[in-house]
């Protein structure tokens, strides 16, 4: 933490902390060549090891302030500058004097009046419907009570567009943004402009019911109505219909959103709600020219870099959509509803599993050396750039199919076992009912020679039920190819010696051995012929 009267970069003075965590921290600050003007500064630290991975990071900062420090909105806090320093990184922006959203929730008691919360939504909505309007639209994919900010004079205002994301290599950065809030989609990688309709959604019904999304299995938001039955319908309706599972079915865009809320406003007799301001040309984002090449450390290290990739062009129709920057480490399959989904995913997007029920305890989530960056193209990337992985996710996956490949021959060898057990119950069975009826049989033959010279079972004149149960364990194990295993009775224990081919063999004997023998244990000296065991 940076202590007060501390100058950063040279220009900015700190004041003291503002909030923050992780690897973020804000402070308030003055900006010294400017008449000390009182400015937000953003600090974010990289723990990154690999030089590579450090520089992609740093260039991903400075790609991303460039484009934040060309948006125009009332309700979008400037930003002045940036700069970094080693593994530091710093964001300076317009200082907003007020409360967050999640402040005021909490100061009125978990709850706040409808008319307040659709006051703050229609201005979250203005800003929503500037950022979709660019070209590329800009998704701010993060809305949640702790990122609207109700400034003094009454304005509501969107911060922390999740910049300091790409300096989390062990966050949940698959899914940039917050759980609870974040739609399924979002889970997956993929956002869209109804993405942050369902973020904003989130947020009205946490304000409207008291119940925090964060702390509840995402995606169950029970209807506002059986939470709140004196909440207005059309209201109550509106933001059921914002938080739809399927993006098909929610509403369609900000700016009907925002025209279906201020008719509710005005039938609440909240005052008239003045429109939106008209919708400019869209503003076309400059490009960002990318940094020129660096030196890498150590030098002489080549480094692989993906080839380049053609843009996809949107089909007909289709509405144009920004790249959504992935940091994972492949995708994995939920072992509760067999659906594909990130592997550093908490829920699953599907079936809203908690996977961490599902996870081996003391094993990572995931590995920070197979650590790699995929860029999901959901319509013409404006760098052209489509799908990377890395060879460490790829070495990953052939080794995860190789270990599914070697479980077939277990489970097969596993299905003939139990075929085998069951078989071998039966003919027990049927030899049982044999001697029932008989009342005796032949006697059992005398040629097993037992270790240190003792004699076979059936040469010490024992009972004819003996010589017979004995007699049909010589005669299983014959038919069954075991001529080379040998066996005495020693009271309730069969002592068994002699020759198989493997590990499986003397398993399959010993289960022979347990069926036809009707005895409460064994003495196994069996010997496999591999030589992968024995005694």
């Amino acid at each position: 933490m940076i202590d007060p009267n501390t100058i950063v970069g040279g220009r900015y003075k700190v004041v003291k902390p503002l909030g923050g965590g992780g690897m973020k921290l804000v402070y308030l600050a003055e900006d010294q060549r400017l008449a000390s003007r009182l400015c937000a500064l953003a600090e974010m630290i990289d723990t990154f090891t690999n030089a590579d991975t450090q520089v992609q990071a740093a260039a991903a900062f400075r790609r991303e302030a460039e484009m934040l420090a060309q948006l125009s909105n009332e309700h979008i806090p400037r930003v002045y500058d940036y700069f970094s320093y080693q593994n530091r990184h710093y964001l300076v922006m317009e200082f907003i004097d007020g409360l967050t959203l999640e402040q005021e929730l909490r100061a009125a008691g978990g709850r706040l009046d409808p008319a307040r919360v659709v006051d703050i939504a229609l201005q979250v909505l203005e800003t929503l419907i500037y950022l979709h309007g660019l070209e590329p639209p800009v998704i701010y994919r993060d809305l949640k009570p702790s990122n609207v900010m109700l400034a003094a004079d009454g304005r509501a205002k969107l911060i922390d567009f999740g910049i300091a994301r790409h300096f989390q290599p062990l966050s949940n950065a698959t899914m940039i943004g917050t759980q609870g809030y974040a739609p399924p989609e979002q889970y997956r990688g993929k956002v869209e402009q109804r993405s942050d309709l369902y973020a904003l959604g989130a947020t009205m019904h946490h304000c409207l019911s008291g119940r925090d999304p964060s702390s509840e299995p995402p995606f169950s938001f029970p209807p506002l109505r059986k939470l709140c039955p004196d909440l207005d319908a059309p209201l109550a309706e509106l933001v059921d219909h914002a938080l739809a599972y399927d993006t098909e079915r929610r509403i369609p865009s900000a700016g009907e959103f925002y025209n279906q809320l201020a008719e509710i406003k005005t039938a609440l007799g909240s005052g008239a709600v003045t429109p939106p301001k008209p919708a400019p040309p869209p503003l076309k984002l400059a490009a960002v020219p990318r940094p020129a090449p660096q030196l890498k450390l150590p030098l002489g290290t080549p480094v692989a870099t993906p080839p380049p990739r053609q843009p996809r062009q949107n089909a007909p129709g289709q509405a144009h959509q920004m790249p959504t920057i992935v940091l994972g480490t492949g995708e994995i399959l939920c072992p509760k509803c067999r659906q594909r989904i990130p592997a550093d995913s908490r829920f699953c997007s599907f079936c809203a599993a908690d996977l961490m029920h599902f996870r081996t305890p003391g094993r990572a989530v995931a590995d920070s050396d197979a650590m790699t960056r995929v860029i999901h193209d959901s319509g013409q990337s404006t760098e052209g750039e489509g799908v990377w992985a890395d060879a460490s996710v790829l070495r990953a996956r052939r080794v995860a199919r190789g270990r599914r490949a070697l479980l077939i021959p277990v489970i097969v060898l596993i299905a003939l076992f139990t075929a085998g057990f069951i078989a071998m119950r039966i003919y027990s069975y049927l030899v049982q009912s044999g001697q029932d009826a008989v009342g005796t049989g032949e006697a059992s033959p005398s040629g097993d020679a037992a270790p240190g010279g003792e004699a076979g079972p059936g040469s010490d004149g024992g009972p004819v039920s003996d010589n017979v149960r004995l007699a049909a364990l010589r005669h299983a194990l014959n038919s069954e190819g075991y001529a080379k295993v040998h066996f005495k009775m020693d009271g309730d224990t069969i002592v068994l010696w002699g020759t198989v081919p493997t590990i499986a063999d003397r398993l399959m004997v010993q289960s022979t051995v347990f069926t036809f023998g009707n005895i409460y244990s064994i003495e196994d000296h069996i010997k496999t012929e591999d030589g992968l065991a024995g005694p």
